[in-house]
C-alpha cells in the first residue's frame, strides 16, 4: 500500500491506531520495568503519585462550603423571670442586727463587685442597733459598715461588707430608671424569711422620685427587677411599703475607708 495515496480519514485512523499499540507497548514495558524494580523505588513513586493527586484534590474540596445552621431558640417569660429570680438571688443579703442576728432588720442587695450594699436607711434607724451585719445568699455571716460621707436625707443607705475571699455572692446589674416603660413586667423579691416572688407590672410611670408597680411587700429593702435580672428599685420606709419602690439609679462609688453602723444611719 502506497502511503502517498492514503485519503485523510485513512491517515487519521491509521494515526490511531500505532498511538494505541504504542500505547500498549509502553505500558507493558513500564509494568515489566517495575516489577523488576526494588521495593524503595515503587514505593517513592507511589508516594508521589499519591501527594500528586492530594494537591490537585485539595482546591476542589475548598470549593465546597459547610452548610450553615441557624438556630433559633423561644424563650418564654416564664422561664426567662425564673432565671433572672435565680440571678438576682445570688445579690440579695439580710440585715441583722449583730446583737440579735436571728431578726430580719432589712433586706438589701449588693450592687458591685466589692461588696457595697444599698439598703432601706428608715428600717436601719428604727431598728436602734449599734452594728450590723450580712448574711450572704450561701449562708455566710459577714460585717456591714456604713459607708462614710452620705447625704443624710437620702431614704437609701451605702453599707460596706466585710466579704474578704467569700465566693457565695454576685453584684446585681442595676437597670437605668429613664428607660422604664409604662405596662413594663416587672418581679418583686421581699420575704421575712424565705424569698417571696410576685410578678406584675409597672402601673405608673416614675414620678415623685417613686416607682409605682401591681406588685407590693411590706419588706424593707425588698427589690424590684425586670425581667432580664437588672434591680429597678427597693421598698423604703420612705416607699409606704405598698407598691412603690425608690429607684436605684446612681449608685456612688463608696469611699475608700468606712465607720460602723450606729443608730444615726
Amino acid at each position: 500500500m502506497d502511503l502517498e495515496q492514503l485519503t485523510k480519514h485513512q491517515i487519521v485512523l491509521l494515526t490511531l491506531l500505532v498511538s494505541f499499540v504504542t500505547s500498549i507497548a509502553t505500558g507493558i514495558v513500564t509494568v515489566s520495568l517495575m516489577n523488576q524494580a526494588p521495593p524503595e523505588i515503587s514505593r517513592t513513586i507511589n508516594q508521589i503519585v499519591e501527594r500528586t493527586v492530594q494537591t490537585v484534590s485539595a482546591p476542589a474540596a475548598a470549593v465546597v462550603s459547610q452548610p450553615t445552621t441557624v438556630k433559633t431558640v423561644v424563650v418564654n417569660n416564664d422561664d426567662l423571670a425564673a432565671q433572672s429570680i435565680a440571678a438576682v438571688q445570688k445579690s440579695m443579703v439580710r440585715i441583722v442586727d449583730t446583737k440579735d442576728p436571728k431578726t430580719l432588720v432589712a433586706r438589701g442587695v449588693i450592687v458591685d463587685k466589692g461588696g457595697t450594699v444599698i439598703t432601706d436607711r428608715i428600717a436601719l434607724a428604727a431598728s436602734g442597733a449599734d452594728s450590723f451585719a450580712a448574711l450572704l445568699p450561701d449562708g455566710t455571716m459577714v460585717s456591714a459598715a456604713v459607708v462614710k460621707g452620705q447625704a443624710t436625707s437620702t431614704d437609701t443607705l451605702l453599707l460596706s461588707l466585710d466579704v474578704g475571699t467569700t465566693t457565695g455572692w454576685a453584684a446585681a446589674p442595676v437597670a437605668d430608671v429613664s428607660k422604664v416603660k409604662l405596662g413594663q413586667s416587672v418581679i418583686r423579691i421581699g420575704g421575712t424569711g424565705a424569698d417571696s416572688i410576685a410578678i406584675g407590672i409597672v402601673s405608673a410611670a416614675p414620678h415623685d422620685g417613686l416607682i409605682e408597680s401591681s406588685v407590693s411587700s411590706a419588706t424593707p429593702g425588698a427589690v424590684l427587677i425586670t425581667l432580664f435580672g437588672e434591680v429597678l428599685g427597693i421598698v423604703t420606709g420612705a416607699s409606704n411599703a405598698n407598691t412603690y419602690s425608690v429607684p436605684v439609679t446612681t449608685i456612688p462609688k463608696p469611699p475608700a475607708t468606712t465607720q460602723p453602723a450606729t443608730n444615726s444611719v
